[in-house]
């Protein structure tokens, strides 16, 4: 079976404990992570071994390597960003809430 491979959109506190984390399945692996600042992901790349850094979103989604994204971005990015990726034909795991009110449902 091959492994899924994530790319993560965000670097901060939960995508650290997401990157940490992964390394105790066998069936996946962080394959890439963006960042709004293409130093940040950069770094943190360095820290977890992560092949694939961006310094924008856009170019993660369209990684046709990358099998599914896990956004962990503010709340009030989660809709779009979820939107995003899904449209770029990549499955997502967003962290609640998917949106901030109910008029975005």
């Amino acid at each position: 079976m091959n492994k899924v491979r994530w790319g993560i959109i965000g670097a901060g506190r939960i995508a650290h404990t997401f990157a940490r984390d992964c390394v105790f399945t066998t069936n996946a692996e962080v394959y890439a992570v963006a960042s709004r600042a293409a130093s940040r992901a950069s770094e943190f790349a360095c820290q977890y071994n992560i092949p694939k850094a961006y310094g924008n979103y856009r170019d993660l989604f369209n990684d046709p390597d990358v099998d599914a994204i896990y956004i962990a971005t503010p709340h009030n990015f989660h809709l779009e960003q979820s939107l995003q990726a899904i449209n770029a034909g990549k499955s997502v795991l967003c962290e609640k809430p998917l949106t901030v009110n109910a008029a975005e449902c």
